[in-house]
């Protein structure tokens, strides 16, 4: 082999190196891509798991609520009953839909618009502020 046979050669080798090379960062970029999407797909359901069942607890616990007991009787006024019942309706079915037999129906008027999201939020922000001022009854078991 002859000294011009040999550098071709070499700078065959050379350039299928240089190709691999450039392959695989092209495969790695797209595996760290698919991390990427992986990753904040799982924590966003990871979030709106959380959400859901803090919902689910927050529903649960105004079924019980306005303390009543040994310490004294705390009814939960009924205006503040209809905007929770509203914002319920909000994140299960979504905007007012003209439906006036429901005592809530003026307050869920005024949450049309709100997105599952910021409905479950709210709630969630109202019922701890409900929760905290009148007291609930804990299952039986709690005590």
């Amino acid at each position: 082999m002859d000294y011009d046979s040999k550098k071709l050669e070499e700078a065959r080798k050379q350039t299928i190196r240089w190709e691999a090379w450039k392959r695989e960062e092209v495969e790695a970029r797209q595996r760290g891509l698919e991390f990427k999407m992986y990753w904040e797909k799982r924590h966003k359901e990871d979030r709106d798991a959380w959400r859901l069942k803090d919902f689910a607890n927050a529903i649960d616990k105004m079924s019980r609520a306005g303390y009543k007991g040994k310490h004294g009787d705390f009814e939960v006024p009924s205006e503040r009953l209809e905007e929770l019942n509203a914002l319920y309706m909000q994140a299960t079915v979504g905007d007012y839909d003209g439906n006036t037999a429901l005592k809530c129906s003026q307050f869920w008027k005024k949450h049309s618009g709100k997105t599952q999201i910021e409905a479950i939020r709210e709630y969630i922000k109202l019922t701890n502020k409900v929760l905290t001022k009148y007291g609930w009854n804990p299952p039986e078991g709690w005590v």
